[in-house]
């Protein structure tokens, strides 16, 4: 499983002005060029992108680096993975986003959110998984879906309609994180899969850091298989614009 790291080098040399990593990776032949300037590790290249595995991004966690909510998106990550996918992990710790500016560039951004777009773009389903924070997502993951602004200008613009699974770690106002992160992808034009898991913390053995509960457990499962086969439909190019805006474009 991949995930970005906190090292953020000095980028400023290294890719012009305005440019966006992706449009930086398609002039290099060297795959490894995007981990050596961003710090990060790179979506792989497939010969055969038609039967590729299918590729599957989980987001999710906290500002701390240790979050519970991590515990039923790896569970789900794991489950993607034995079902033949490919995954990548992006947490909220790992990106170390800063608040969402209307007047900041994309190259202004740590290089972790260059990496986020990118797995964005090459994922073919996603998977979000928010604590509850008073009834509703936390404000680090809003934050983190605010910056997707930057993918208003691909094509397809933004989520493109790909497939997102949802879940939400926490007590009983849980739902409420579900519904809010439902309006969020819809926003951003993606597809949300049928099936929506309310984890409750009692669900969660914390010595063995493992969900017990063997009803969330058949849940995940269904979601998983939702969200697989939603991919494997609705799998399609997404491409980044050659020439990025120099602002996020929000009005």
């Amino acid at each position: 499983m991949t995930t970005p790291s906190r090292r953020q080098p000095n980028i400023a040399e290294a890719q012009p002005a305005n440019a966006s990593a992706l449009d930086v990776m398609n002039t290099l032949p060297d795959p490894d060029w995007y981990e050596q300037v961003n710090g990060v590790e790179g979506p792989t290249v497939y010969t055969d992108p038609e039967n590729a595995p299918v590729r599957i991004l989980g987001i999710g966690g906290t500002t701390s680096e240790k979050s519970w909510s991590l515990v039923p998106l790896d569970i789900a990550l794991d489950r993607a993975a034995a079902a033949g996918a490919d995954v990548v992990r992006a947490t909220v710790y790992e990106l170390d986003l800063p608040m969402f500016r209307t007047d900041w560039k994309l190259e202004q951004y740590p290089p972790t959110l260059p990496w986020l777009l990118d797995q964005i773009r090459q994922a073919d389903g996603i998977i979000i998984c928010s604590p509850t924070y008073h009834g509703t997502m936390s404000g680090a993951i809003k934050n983190l879906l605010d910056m997707l602004i930057f993918l208003g200008w691909d094509k397809p613009a933004y989520l493109g309609g790909k497939p997102v699974a949802l879940m939400a770690y926490g007590g009983m106002t849980s739902m409420g994180v579900l519904s809010g992160l439902t309006q969020v992808v819809r926003g951003l034009k993606g597809i949300t899969v049928p099936t929506h898991i309310a984890v409750p913390e009692r669900a969660v053995d914390r010595e063995r850091i493992e969900i017990t509960d063997e009803r969330v457990l058949d849940r995940i499962d269904e979601m998983v298989t939702e969200l697989m086969r939603f991919a494997r439909q609705l799998r399609q190019p997404h491409q980044a614009p050659n020439i990025p805006p120099r602002r996020g474009g929000v009005r």
